[in-house]
């Protein structure tokens, strides 16, 4: 077992039976031989067990990415591109291009025709009146969160 708390659980169950079970554990010629099959045994059950709930949760979650995503393209589309349509245009230009294409910013520099600092801080300024802008969309704030890293 990769979990030792979950050994440890199963070791504990099969310390209970045994001693639920202490008038048969009489007869038992093999004691060691004996407590190793009943901890394989609890082992594999509670593995066997925990590969259900890790199906389950992964269907779940799948599930729910898909949800998401779907309610994301459809209904916050339309406020993000709002969003970025309200931008100063050189903000939006140097956004679009290392956000959304991941231009470097000396590429940018270079077709813009402007200074790296240029391009970093119309970066920045597009990020931040984007947060203003999508306040409300917790989603698209968790994207520009990583954006400003």
């Amino acid at each position: 077992m990769k979990d030792k708390f979950e050994a440890e659980e199963v070791v504990e169950n099969v310390m209970l039976q045994l001693w639920e079970d202490r008038l048969k554990f009489e007869k038992v010629d093999d004691v060691k031989s004996y407590i190793y099959k009943m901890v394989k045994s609890g082992s594999l059950g509670a593995l066997k067990e925990q590969q259900k709930k890790v199906n389950i949760e992964d269907t779940v979650s799948d599930n729910i990415l898909e949800f998401d995503f779907n309610i994301l393209e459809e209904e916050v589309y339309a406020v993000l591109i709002t969003a970025l349509d309200s931008l100063p245009e050189k903000c939006k230009e140097v956004f679009e291009l290392s956000c959304l294409e991941g231009m470097k910013y000396k590429d940018i520099a270079l077709q813009l025709n402007i200074s790296i600092n240029t391009v970093k801080s119309q970066r920045s300024r597009a990020i931040e009146l984007l947060k203003t802008k999508l306040t409300n969309y917790p989603e698209l704030l968790f994207f520009l969160f990583f954006l400003k890293i």
